[in-house]
């Protein structure tokens, strides 16, 4: 073993005498669990993940008592650059221990054992969103949920603004922030009520396009879970009485369902503000509800070792740009208008294998993807919507959980019989849905290049509309969807948002990786397998054009 090295077990601990570095590299190698690693090791291509990057944080500021972040080692991935970001955190802390002389006391924030940490602690699947933030780019907005709803009936202000705040004191996930104490997230309940902005666009009739460029500045202004209210909200009065409401949340206390429940109990609550019910102090929104059936993580993680065993290869996808940087950093979307026709012939669809338009709208996708790629091996990442496990059905928080949908596109295979495929394979997930992703991920340890999420390349959920209803005498009524945003998580997001008139198919892509036209040309090939999925369901595909035929340029392997 070299002098810059660092061996595991008793014999390579906490030993005193050890440069900082020479003491991070075995912190390394046993986060790891490997038998060394060099001071330039970096974590995450030596195999490292959210839960290990957790590990070694703990470990970190254990040893050398001060406050380490996971985002401290996602920012300072190696040894080195760890050592010398926690000299800057704290000087005196970071240094050898000679004998005689102990490490530097923990300061004030950070907790000693014995001591009790803030909060409460929090469910599985918000830790897990909690730890992809700090691997990911936290700051970037991609973890913002964005609603616009237009109103109809005389809106009072002041009025909209108390029903807003006595339903965060109905939902304590409204008036809940996000601190570390050790490595963990904590869930910390506050008394703080949403933030309510009026803007006034005037006498004069704003055009479309500016709406939506005041809408954009604030989703572009993204949440600190440690220190801000993580839902915001701005009422934009129109011209004629016309008025439209932004609610903006973070995705850790809101997910899509969320924003219908808001909707809906905020039309109920400006009506008759005593239905929200007295302020609910005990509960923080980290903390699991009560379930309606006892969960079984170790069937559910036996399922998905059966399922993604060997893990899904990744998708030849016609990209232009390499995927060394993380995915969604900077998107675009391409957009088609699906009618209102479609959308009840697919609802039909989906409801003959007793689903609903989620199963043959990710039958066209992966139909998609097997006629862009050549593979019959499609795995699509999707959300799992599940209060209903939990007995919270009307609860706003982040209640869903990350589950990949590995299909089985065969050629010659009918639309009938994949619809039914998707369909299974969809209830498959929701049954098993307790395990988080990243818990899956560590379990399953699959190939994880820079850049690609573990198991899946695209994204596919779908948005129903939110419509509240007729509008009553002296009341108002809501209407409208989640809006895209301008960075995202993954690098295709396929996004299927239904409005009043039919569906909206959004294609959130990665710019650094796909071109634009190469985008417009994937939603045009979905939306013609839309139309071959409906036109005969019992019959099989046509065979696909080559990919070639539809995309030139480099394709990148990594």
């Amino acid at each position: 073993m070299t002098s810059d090295t660092a061996r595991t077990g008793p014999a390579g601990g906490r030993r005193a005498g050890l440069d900082p570095t020479r003491r991070l590299c075995t912190l390394f190698a046993e986060a790891l669990e490997l038998d060394h690693v060099t001071p330039d090791t970096d974590f995450f291509l030596a195999g490292g993940h959210s839960l290990s990057a957790l590990a070694l944080a703990v470990s970190a500021e254990e040893s050398f008592g001060v406050r380490v972040r996971v985002r401290d080692v996602v920012e300072a991935a190696t040894p080195q650059l760890l050592a010398a970001r926690l000299a800057e955190l704290s000087p005196a802390a970071v240094k050898s221990t000679a004998p005689g002389h102990p490490p530097a006391a923990a300061p004030p924030d950070v907790p000693t054992p014995g001591s009790s940490p803030p909060g409460s602690p929090v469910a599985d699947s918000t830790r897990w969103l909690w730890l992809e933030r700090q691997r990911a780019d936290g700051d970037s907005g991609a973890y913002t949920v964005p609603c616009l709803l237009h109103g109809e009936g005389p809106v009072d202000p002041g009025r909209l603004s108390a029903a807003l705040a006595a339903l965060a004191g109905r939902h304590p996930a409204l008036r809940t922030r996000f601190v570390e104490a050790w490595g963990e997230p904590r869930a910390v309940l506050t008394d703080d009520e949403p933030p309510f902005e009026v803007v006034d666009l005037g006498a004069r009739q704003p055009s479309e396009a500016r709406l939506d460029a005041l809408v954009d500045d604030r989703i572009s202004v993204p949440f600190d879970p440690a220190t801000d209210p993580l839902v915001r909200a701005t009422l934009f009065l129109r011209t004629g009485g016309r008025w439209s409401l932004l609610l903006l949340a973070d995705h850790l206390v809101c997910d899509g369902r969320s924003l219908e429940i808001l909707a809906r109990q905020l039309v109920t609550a400006y009506a008759d503000p005593s239905s929200c019910g007295t302020r609910r102090d005990g509960d923080a929104v980290s903390r699991r509800p009560s379930g309606v059936r006892p969960a079984d993580p170790e069937a559910a993680l036996a399922h998905w070792r059966s399922v993604l065993t060997p893990p899904p290869a990744p998708l030849p996808l016609p990209v232009s740009g390499p995927r060394t940087q993380p995915a969604g950093a900077a998107t675009a979307v391409a957009a088609q208008e699906i009618g209102p026709d479609v959308l009840r012939q697919l609802t039909h669809l989906g409801r003959r294998h007793h689903a609903g338009p989620f199963a043959p709208l990710a039958a066209a996708v992966a139909r998609t993807l097997a006629g862009l790629t050549g593979s019959t091996d499609i795995c699509l990442g999707t959300p799992v919507d599940r209060r209903a496990l939990l007995g919270a059905e009307d609860a706003v928080g982040f209640h869903v959980a990350t589950v990949p949908l590995r299909l089985d596109v065969r050629d010659g295979m009918s639309a009938d019989d994949l619809v039914h495929h998707v369909a299974r394979r969809t209830v498959d997930a929701v049954d098993h849905s307790e395990v988080a992703f990243d818990t899956l991920v560590a379990a399953l340890d699959p190939p994880r290049p820079p850049g690609r999420t573990p198991f899946f390349d695209v994204w596919v959920a779908l948005y129903p509309h939110i419509d509240t209803g007729p509008c009553p005498p002296g009341g108002i009524t809501l209407s409208g969807g989640p809006t895209p945003l301008r960075v995202g998580m993954f690098e295709l997001s396929f996004q299927f948002v239904e409005h009043a008139d039919g569906m909206r198919l959004v294609l959130q892509y990665d710019t650094r990786r796909y071109a634009p036209d190469t985008a417009e040309r994937m939603v045009q090939r979905l939306t013609d397998e839309v139309v071959r999925l409906l036109r005969d369901p019992a019959e099989p595909a046509p065979e696909a054009e080559p990919a070639q035929r539809a995309f030139g340029g480099f394709q990148f392997d990594v």
